[in-house]
């Protein structure tokens, strides 16, 4: 993320956050907006589902990030938060006939409530999948969450019933000192902001060392 020189001097690569890796219409014209007036016309996309704009002359870095769509009320970051500059969703429910949850628009909503709550001086990557092939690679993620199956009190039936749920996992590392966590923190827990959401606080507070903010 952000602004980086490369090796040709004078031109740097400017790294986007694309929360969720999910693009809407408006903002994938307004992509190859900056591509066409600052990268001659080239977008790479990573594995991270981020967007860099490369060979940016250095003249023109701060026009680039001035340009709308990387405002403050915009979905799209050159400056995203260590926690929603690093998630990554896998497709989820929505389009996928494999996936038992919804994964972007719950992932995203989750990193935005975690982002505002806390205070982190390292990035926590957070990976969200829907089904246990793992496209979003939750064994190598800080926090990974995984779709899987779940009960919660009916009030109204007076019994358990299944609802959209999921697994936890925690402790996985990419790079040369790489760990594959493979066995969940967490099971069965309910997809919905009360059960997930403190849990994830929890993890981010015993784990990472998380300090809340006060406003």
């Amino acid at each position: 993320m952000g602004v980086h020189p490369q090796k040709q001097e004078g031109l740097f690569r400017v790294g986007v956050n694309v929360p969720a890796g999910r693009l809407h219409v408006k903002e994938c014209r307004e992509i190859a907006e900056i591509a066409e007036m600052y990268s001659d016309g080239e977008v790479r996309l990573t594995v991270e589902q981020s967007v860099i704009f490369p060979n940016v002359p250095d003249d023109k870095v701060e026009e680039l990030l001035a340009h709308p769509a990387l405002g403050p009320e915009t979905r799209l970051n050159a400056k995203p938060g260590y926690i929603e500059g690093n998630l990554v969703s896998c497709t989820g429910a929505e389009f996928c006939g494999l996936a038992l949850i919804e994964t972007k628009a719950k992932s995203e909503s989750l990193v935005m409530k975690l982002e505002k709550q806390f205070i982190l001086d390292i990035p926590i990557r957070i990976h969200m999948t829907g089904c246990p092939n793992s496209c979003a690679q939750v064994q190598v993620a800080d926090i990974g969450i995984m779709g899987g199956p779940a009960k919660k009190w009916n009030e109204e039936a007076e019994k358990f019933k299944a609802v959209p749920g999921c697994k936890i996992f925690i402790g996985g590392r990419i790079g040369e000192n790489g760990h594959l966590s493979l066995e969940p923190h967490k099971t069965g827990i309910p997809l919905e902001d009360e059960s997930l959401l403190p849990i994830l606080v929890e993890i981010l507070k015993d784990e990472f060392g998380a300090k809340e903010r006060h406003i």
